[in-house]
Parts: C-alpha cells; structure tokens; sequence
C-alpha cells in the first residue's frame, strides 16, 4: 500500500483538524507520501535518536509525539487528534483500566474523559498497577474515601489548568501524567487526589489500539516501546568511580 493511501485511510478515521492549534501533526517526510510504499509501520510515542533508526525494519514511523529533530525515515505524526478522537487514546486508556466513560473532560477541545466507578483509593490504586506498564506512581491524596467521579488524560493531564477543571467539575480523582510540584500543591489546596502513573505507562494502551487500527487498515504495524527516555538511580549505592 502506498503511504499516502495509508495516510487518507488514517485521516479518514482520525481527522488532523481535530488536532490542537499549532499542534504538529501529518506527514512530516522524507520523501513523498504517494512514492512510498508500505509493508510494515513502527508505532513509537518518541523517536530518540540513534542508530537503531537507520537497522529499522519499516517502510513508515508512525509517532505519537512530534520528533525534536528530523527523522531519517518517512515519518506520520498523530498526536492531539489520537487523544481527542472518540475511540483514541483516552478511551484506550479507559479501557485498560476497566472504568466506563460517561463524558468529554475538556469540552472546548475534547481531550480527557470522566469515568465512572465505586471504590476505595487504594482498589483503585491497585487497579491502575494492574492494568498499566509501570513500576512505580506518584500520588497527591485529597479529601475523597470513597472513588466515584474519575478524570483521565493520556500523557500530559497533571498541570495546573487541568487540576483546577477537575475541582470545578467536581472530579473525585485525576489520573494522568507529568505530575509537577505547583501542581501537586495546588491539587492539596483544592483538596482533590492525583495519580500519576507516568505520561509513558498512560499513552502504551492508545499505541496498542493505534496498532490495531493500522493493522486493520491492511499494514503491518509493531509497537517499538523504547522504555522511559531517562535512568532511574538509587543514590544509596551509587558510584561514578
């Protein structure tokens, strides 16, 4: 299939004018889409430079975030519009975490959901370990015991803007990524409960089910998870000698 019947397949299921304003999204080259054929798609959230780029089996890269540098293969991005569109990456997310969606967290863009479910922080907690690739997650307890209203956003959702529209639509808990330290002290002051379970562990269920969607649009497409762009280090044991 030529790239750029792939990408009007694509298009017609996740549309680029659902994407953020200035939001990077669409075919960003090299070459050009109709004289390129694809056989094989690799699915990333980054392209991290390398040399793995230029051993890569795959006709076309397909990325979640736009790449701070220009890729050595011909590259498709979908970004904002895959967490908008009804199906996409937030509804993935709820998914894999086995909560109903009942609406749109954002209405102005349509980015995040409001589930629903009854339970304790720590079921949920155990929930989120259960269902997403993560070690580790982070959390700013609020005044809620018992969980009814629950806020997701794939990625990026723990800044101080989404933190104060949870507390305004009287969301019960916020689950997302990125988690900053004025957001973590505002979430206390709002007195509203924050897991980040990390902008990585939040986006892997949307790139499997982006996956499956290119899959079933007739391509080939693996999920290249190249982990956390960063080491954690145990200070306790550590040595530079």
């Amino acid at each position: 299939m030529l790239a750029s019947e792939l990408i009007k397949l694509m298009e017609q299921k996740v549309p680029l004018k659902l994407a953020l304003k200035d939001d990077r999204v669409g075919f960003i080259g090299p070459g050009r889409p109709e004289e390129i054929e694809v056989e094989k798609a690799a699915i990333f959230l980054d392209i991290i430079p390398g040399n793995y780029l230029n051993e890569l089996e795959a006709d076309l890269i397909v990325c979640h975030h736009p790449p701070l540098f220009f890729p050595p293969i011909p590259t498709y991005i979908i970004h904002s519009n895959w967490d908008i569109v009804q199906g996409g990456a937030n509804d993935a997310l709820a998914e894999s975490l086995k909560i109903e969606v009942t609406d749109i967290f954002e209405d102005e863009t349509g980015i995040g959901r409001i589930c629903k479910l009854e339970c304790t922080i720590e079921e949920f907690i155990e929930q989120v370990a259960m269902a997403l690739d993560m070690d580790h997650l982070r959390i700013v307890k609020g005044n809620q015991r018992i969980i009814e209203k629950v806020a997701i956003i794939s990625g990026f959702g723990l800044n101080k803007h989404y933190i104060k529209l949870a507390s305004e639509k009287d969301v019960d808990l916020l689950l997302s990524g990125d988690l900053t330290h004025p957001g973590s002290i505002l979430a206390h002051k709002l007195g509203i409960t924050l897991i980040d379970a990390t902008h990585q562990a939040t986006e892997l269920p949307g790139l499997i089910k982006l996956c499956q969607l290119i899959s079933e649009l007739g391509v080939k497409a693996d999920l290249n998870n190249m982990g956390m762009p960063w080491a954690t280090v145990l200070l306790k044991n550590y040595s530079i000698s």
